[in-house]
């Protein structure tokens, strides 16, 4: 019996390490692909070149959790086995408003960049880079339909919708992870 539990145990560590790494190595890959793209040498550039470094790394990190968002409610085995359902609903909520509040910041902050470089206001360059660069405008569209998902998976407002509407509108987020792939692959 106590060897039984032992085993059990050692297969769920191992399983547990296996999901830390796997998220470890992705956070990697994503700071290491910022890196390469001279995230760190325009960091130290003046005002617009630091602004555009930070959207940058917040946008990897925001898509990077919005990956793990999908694979969490996915149940893939490795993090299943892992992390157990309650902490993977757990961890679903969490790292759904961090990839959020990254999301906004990243938005905020190329809009801001992009701004003192053009010398326009920022909601002009908003419109800009919304109506003038390619897939943008399919962007906004993913971004405003994570913003339904985000507002309806709020404690208060969740509380307000049946389940099964809630849960309808959280499928919406399954379409702007594919318009947002979408408009990166065609931009």
């Amino acid at each position: 019996m106590q060897r039984a539990r032992h085993a059990a145990a050692r297969s769920h560590a191992i399983w547990r390490a296996s999901a830390v790494s796997v998220i470890w190595i992705t956070s990697l890959l994503v700071a290491a692909l910022w890196v390469a793209g001279g995230g760190i040498q325009t960091l130290l550039q003046p005002a617009a070149g630091t602004l555009d470094s930070l959207g940058r790394i917040t946008g990897l990190v925001s898509a990077n959790l919005l990956l793990y968002q999908v694979l969490l409610m996915a149940r893939v085995p490795v993090f299943e086995r892992g992390l157990g359902r309650d902490a993977i609903v757990r961890m679903h909520r969490f790292v759904g408003f961090w990839s959020f509040w990254l999301l906004l910041a990243h938005i905020a902050l190329l809009t801001l960049g992009y701004a003192i470089d053009s010398g326009l206001q920022p909601l002009v360059q908003l419109w800009q880079l919304i109506w003038g660069l390619p897939g943008m405008l399919l962007a906004t569209v993913a971004t405003l339909l994570m913003v339904l998902v985000v507002v309806t998976s709020i404690r208060r407002a969740r509380r307000r919708l049946r389940y099964e509407s809630w849960h309808l509108l959280h499928l919406y987020a399954y379409l702007g992870v594919a318009l947002a792939v979408y408009a990166i692959i065609d931009g």
